[in-house]
């Protein structure tokens, strides 16, 4: 729930703050506070979920008045925390009064034992130090700048461009990104704004105007992850299935009512039926699907599902006639450049449940912690096929058309031994060559920024628990959070995310990937427990997700606007990035010599990134 802004030295009004009213329009407030020769600024806008009256209203002292908190998100333990804290007269029951107190007790290290989604600041008023903290897998975005005595940080980027003039994009972020087709934290598309990694604590000194960072919750689990490979298949079906319930259970806490993403497959299906558990209403669910190729409309397979479990359903339908101008308008909300086309679908049906609901459960994580890519199979299968795929590679004319480039990426990345390497290529949208002719003279290859959390692995775990472990604090927290945080809170809903809860990761993370793809089947212990819950119609269904027709779009309606909005005289990009090869590679889709959809869309983006920063809002 809500959004934080704030600064030192840097002064701001409610019409900086109203710049993420969106995330809290419950309620606003800002305190500014001078402490000697500097000057705190805190400001938030609240989306009341927990405690609606007046005593969650922040920002908030501690009852020592100490401390001073602005906070956004939910800490879903805090009832068992507000235990430890029996000296304490609360004056409601929110857990922002409960997480102040606590970290005034016992001091900020103690955030590593909330479990929860959570970007927030605390003020220590006697140590005159300010400490900024991202929940352990990036859930909540938060963002900051620092420049000499200036330091501003906030729940989006826009308070903080329109506080700080001049800002440019970073071509390194740029050359990144045409890569991962996002940017990793600390790494933002805007200079010298930078993203809090996940997990990470930072502590600003007033007297001495120093941004340290104080620790990373994730140093400390990360390391310690072992697999225990001495439990049966049982057990761990046993496992999940009671700390998948606790999860949800958990995450139904506040004080309105909560409803759920539905989309045809197993995840969102399996996170509803065990909601209906435990809620007082019937469970309303909300799903989106799309004119154009049948593959693409899962709105009927969603529709079956909630017959099945028996909730309140609601669906929205688009086509392409919607998809551009949701599409500066899903980048706008976005801030940062995403290659993932599911914030234009996200950004719809969340519009849809806005109107009914105000929590809403969703089922992302589970293909990173239960390994359900495609990719997981190819990197369990590589070593046995290695001498297969070589020769493959050798004779990769065979398979030059543009309709294999999901073959030509798995040839190109299977074939790498450094194991880092090998996982950044796995992600390549433009691979080098086509990246050089893109940026030209701007054109670097240097490493992305996926290293931070693949150094904190053990050695000794395999490359396949690697993979899935890198993904769940780089590209799920980074990408695909990122947008999934933005686009509910853009429609004023809080989205939580049961997968994440902080013991069922624990637990995933111990289970042997041979329980997690079995014979083929991906996510085979997550199937395995969802017996328990829905009936083999749900569980065998193949997976669509929040899947487009875009190529259908690119290649034909929507040709001539993608032309007009990157190469016409009014586009930005142009300064950046060669605008000839932007032309060939639009005229190839025309021609039907393009079908990796990301290539433009990566580049849409950032034309609308460029268009926000030369509004200066």
């Amino acid at each position: 729930m809500c959004g934080i802004l704030g600064s030192v030295n840097k002064r701001f009004e409610k019409d900086t703050l109203d710049l993420i009213a969106h995330r809290g329009p419950d309620d606003s407030d800002i305190v500014h506070l001078d402490m000697g020769e500097n000057a705190v600024h805190l400001g938030h806008v609240r989306l009341s979920i927990q405690d609606l009256s007046t005593a969650g209203h922040q920002p908030m002292y501690s009852a020592n008045k100490r401390f001073i908190i602005i906070f956004n998100g939910e800490v879903y333990n805090h009832l068992e925390l507000r235990k430890a804290l029996k000296d304490i007269d609360f004056q409601g029951h929110s857990d922002t009064e409960t997480i102040v107190n606590y970290i005034a007790k016992y001091g900020i290290e103690s955030v590593k034992e909330f479990n929860g989604i959570f970007g927030f600041s605390i003020l220590d008023i006697e140590r005159e130090k300010l400490y900024v903290v991202r929940d352990r897998f990036g859930v909540k975005p938060l963002y900051y700048y620092h420049n000499d005595k200036e330091f501003i940080f906030s729940s989006e980027m826009k308070p903080i461009i329109k506080m700080v003039s001049n800002f440019q994009l970073d071509m390194s972020a740029v050359n990144e990104y045409l890569v991962l087709r996002y940017n990793p934290s600390p790494k933002t598309m805007v200079q010298n704004i930078k993203k809090v990694y996940p997990g990470e604590i930072l502590e600003y000194d007033l007297k001495e105007h120093r941004l340290n960072k104080y620790s990373n919750i994730n140093e400390t689990l990360i390391p310690n992850i072992k697999i225990d490979k001495n439990r049966s298949e049982a057990y761990w079906v046993d496992a999940v299935s009671v700390a998948l319930e606790t999860a949800v259970e958990r995450q139904m806490i506040g004080d309105v009512e909560v409803g759920s993403f539905l989309s045809g497959g197993i995840d969102s299906a399996l996170i509803t039926a065990i909601a209906s558990k435990y809620s007082k209403h019937k469970i309303k669910t909300y799903c989106i699907g799309f004119n154009g190729s049948a593959q693409f409309n899962e709105a009927d397979d969603a529709k079956r599902s909630a017959e099945i479990l028996g909730t309140e359903h609601y669906d929205v339908i688009a086509d392409s006639s919607d998809y551009m101008r949701n599409l500066e308008e899903s980048t706008y909300i976005n801030e940062e450049p995403n290659g993932t086309e599911n914030t234009f679908a996200q950004y719809e049906v969340s519009k849809l449940g806005a109107k009914y609901t105000k929590v809403i459960l969703a089922g992302q994580g589970a293909d990173e912690i239960f390994m359900g890519y495609g990719k997981y199979s190819a990197e369990l299968k590589r070593d046995k096929y290695l001498p297969l795929i070589k020769i493959a590679k050798q004779f990769k004319f065979l398979f030059s058309s543009p309709k294999y480039h999901k073959l030509q990426r798995a040839l190109y990345s299977l074939t790498e031994e450094d194991v880092l390497n090998r996982f950044e290529k796995i992600y390549t949208v433009y691979q080098e060559d086509e990246k050089r002719r893109l940026l030209d003279s701007q054109f670097s290859n240097h490493q992305t920024g996926l290293s931070y959390f693949y150094n904190l692995m053990p050695n000794e775990l395999s490359s396949l628990d690697k993979m899935s472990i890198l993904d769940t604090y780089t590209s799920l927290s980074d990408e695909l959070l990122m947008y999934g945080d933005k686009m509910t809170m853009a429609t004023s809903i809080e989205m939580r995310v049961p997968f994440l809860d902080n013991d069922l990761v624990a637990l995933a993370q111990k289970i042997p990937s041979q329980y997690k793809i079995k014979n083929g089947i991906h996510k085979y212990i997550l199937k395995e427990v969802a017996k328990k819950y829905l009936p083999e119609e749900i569980i065998n269904r193949p997976k669509k997700g929040f899947e487009m027709p875009s190529l259908e779009w690119f290649q034909g309606d929507l040709n001539d606007d993608i032309m007009k909005l990157l190469c016409s005289k009014d586009s930005l990009i142009t300064n950046y990035i060669n605008k000839v090869e932007i032309e060939n590679i639009i005229l190839r889709y025309k021609n039907r010599k393009e079908f990796d959809v990301r290539k433009i869309y990566l580049l849409m983006n950032i034309e609308h990134l460029l268009q926000l920063l030369n509004k200066r809002l």
